[in-house]
């Protein structure tokens, strides 16, 4: 074999050794690379969702039922109502709110009207149009909310959840809805004050 056949054989050689090297999960399309295009995704819902229900260190344990000083009415016209976070008290029954969105973007924002209407951390949800739900089961509480915005149980993502809880525990509530929230005398409210610059980690 001449030096001239050996020279293209060996190029040969060395560019297949090159493509056997590469990993394959980095051609677009790839099984491999699809695969972790869609872990990427589900670890990215999974931690918002596991994030947005988790405990706070600054959550103060609480019973609702102890919600008996000053009230206040708030009228929501549609959802989502712009509170993000709800924990439950003591037993699993009732619902504080934690979280609320710190601005309105624009006139009639439905994000925004709960920040409008001066809903505070520490609240505890009394009346859902004029039913008693201060003791009722956390999740009843939430399912007559039915905020999205507080709720991810009913995310594609997480639909199993619900599922697994057996379904509703009530239907929704029909807006425009009435709340009353009630506060509790002598509880100590530490949790977070989002302000107008306040952005979804997910964002």
């Amino acid at each position: 074999m001449t030096g001239a056949t050996r020279r293209p054989l060996l190029s040969l050689v060395l560019v297949a050794g090159v493509l056997c090297l590469l990993p394959s999960s980095g051609f677009v399309g790839s099984p491999a690379a699809q695969l972790r295009a869609d872990s990427r995704v589900v670890a990215r819902v999974g931690a918002e969702y596991t994030e947005r229900q988790s405990p706070r260190d600054a959550d103060i344990p609480f019973d609702a039922a102890a919600a008996t000083g000053a009230t206040v009415d708030v009228s929501f016209k549609k959802r989502p109502f712009g509170i993000l976070r709800y924990t439950p008290g003591n037993g699993d029954k009732g619902a504080m709110v934690q979280e609320v969105i710190g601005k309105s973007r624009y006139p009639g924002d439905p994000q925004g009207q709960g920040f409008a209407a001066g809903v505070k951390g520490g609240w505890v949800v009394k009346t859902i149009n004029g039913q008693d739900v201060q003791t009722e089961d956390f999740n009843t509480v939430m399912d007559l909310l039915d905020d999205e915005v507080a709720d991810p149980r009913f995310s594609k993502s997480v639909a199993l959840a619900l599922e697994k809880q057996g379904g509703r525990k009530a239907q929704p509530a029909e807006a425009p809805m009435a709340i009353t929230y009630a506060t509790i005398p002598g509880y100590e409210w530490k949790g977070e004050v989002l302000g107008a610059d306040w952005e979804p980690a997910h964002r």
